[in-house]
């Protein structure tokens, strides 16, 4: 276990550096960033989640923006850089959000210079679907979806992990995306982009899924809902 930790504590360490690398030789192409009023719920998928440290940072120029996090152990890698980073990062668990941090949360984003960012497919998949949780913000709070997409010029997929993680490289470009949802609601969320090149969005209702997946997804619904409800 100590040793587990140890590694886990280097590997940390190794990559804010690099983030800090990244940060200095990066060039962020942005595109619709009008979208972003500076009050928003900002959905982001999970393989750009190493990516959005970049992003946010141009983002938080502009207002305060809150990060999501999970308590399991990628969760907390990402907690390490965003808060060595100087940024927000709010502890949620796996198939709840409790009712104080709800509040607090709900409570924050009344005011018009803060906004919140989520994983959209977090913390385990299945990849690119939404979950209920990015909606539930959106509509309790009155707060527009603004959805991210981000594309790379060079970039590293981690193809063994479920989210295809994707590490830019330095000297790079990546192009970010803003599309603005509206309010959502749970019972009829939006459309929601998946890459920039798309003529069309390609998440749709929950109907829709269970159409198009059927019983597989109807299988991994199950059996992750009575956990993650919210998620």
């Amino acid at each position: 276990m100590e040793g587990k930790t140890t590694r886990m504590s280097i590997w940390r360490r190794l990559s804010y550096r690099y983030l800090k690398l990244l940060e200095k030789t990066v060039r962020i192409e942005w595109q619709n960033p009008e979208c972003f009023s500076k009050h928003n719920v900002v959905g982001f998928w999970h393989e750009d989640s190493f990516a959005m440290n970049l992003a946010l940072q141009a983002m938080e120029k502009e207002a305060a923006v809150s990060v999501l996090v999970t308590p399991d152990e990628q969760g907390q890698y990402f907690r390490y850089l965003l808060k060595r980073s100087g940024r927000e990062a709010v502890g949620i668990g796996y198939g709840f959000l409790n009712a104080g941090t709800l509040k607090e949360l709900l409570d924050s984003l009344k005011n018009k210079r803060q906004s919140v960012a989520i994983a959209m497919d977090g913390p385990f998949g299945p990849r690119h679907i939404p979950k209920k949780l990015t909606y539930f913000l959106s509509e309790k709070s009155q707060t527009e979806l603004v959805g991210v997409t981000v594309s790379y010029s060079r970039a590293v997929s981690l193809s063994g992990q479920w989210d295809h993680c994707h590490i830019p490289l330095p000297f790079s470009k990546i192009t970010v995306r803003l599309d603005n949802y509206g309010v959502a609601a749970c019972q009829y969320p939006p459309r929601i982009r998946l890459y920039q090149n798309e003529k069309k969005c390609s998440i749709m209702s929950a109907d829709n899924l269970l159409m198009q997946r059927g019983t597989v997804f109807e299988e991994i619904s199950s059996g992750i809902a009575g956990k993650r409800q919210l998620m």
